[in-house]
C-alpha cells in the first residue's frame, strides 16, 4: 500500500510541477504582449511627433489619422489578447494552488500511512514480547 501512495504522491508533485511551469509560461506570454503594447505606443508617439515637424500640413494630417487608426486597432487587439491571456494565468495560478493542495494532501495520506505501519510494528513486537513472557514457566517469569 505504501508503494502506492508514495507514487499518487510524486504524481501529485509532478501535476504541481507541470501546472507550475504553465503558469510560469504563460505569465512571460503576458509580460511580453504588455511590453510589445508598450513599444507600440512608444513608436506611435515618436511617428505622430516626426509628423508634427514637418511644414506639409496635409501630409501631416493624414499621417496622424492613420497613425491614429493604427495605434486604436493594434491598441485593442493587444489588450484583446492581453485580457484572454490574463485569464488565463488567472485560472493556471487556480489550477496549480489546486494541485499544491492535492499534492499536500497525498503527502499527508503517505505520513499518516508510515505513522499507522510504525504503530502496526511496535505493536506486534509488543505482542511477540508479550506472547514469549507468557510462554515462560512461571518460575522463571517472577525471577
Amino acid at each position: 500500500m505504501r508503494k502506492g501512495l508514495l507514487r499518487v504522491l510524486q504524481i501529485r508533485q509532478l501535476l504541481e510541477e507541470l501546472a507550475g511551469l504553465e503558469l510560469q509560461t504563460r505569465t512571460t506570454e503576458l509580460r511580453q504582449l504588455e511590453i510589445q503594447a508598450e513599444e507600440h505606443r512608444r513608436m506611435a508617439a515618436a511617428i505622430r511627433s516626426e509628423a508634427m515637424t514637418r511644414d506639409e500640413a496635409a501630409a501631416d494630417f493624414w499621417l496622424a489619422a492613420a497613425d491614429a487608426e493604427i495605434l486604436l486597432w493594434k491598441s485593442e487587439r493587444i489588450g484583446a489578447v492581453a485580457q484572454r491571456v490574463g485569464e488565463q494565468v488567472a485560472a493556471l495560478g487556480e489550477r496549480r494552488m489546486i494541485r499544491r493542495m492535492e499534492r499536500k494532501q497525498a503527502e499527508i495520506i503517505v505520513s499518516n500511512a508510515a505513522q499507522d505501519e510504525a504503530q502496526e510494528r511496535i505493536r506486534r513486537e509488543q505482542q511477540r514480547v508479550d506472547d514469549w513472557y507468557q510462554s515462560l514457566p512461571e518460575s522463571r517469569r517472577s525471577g
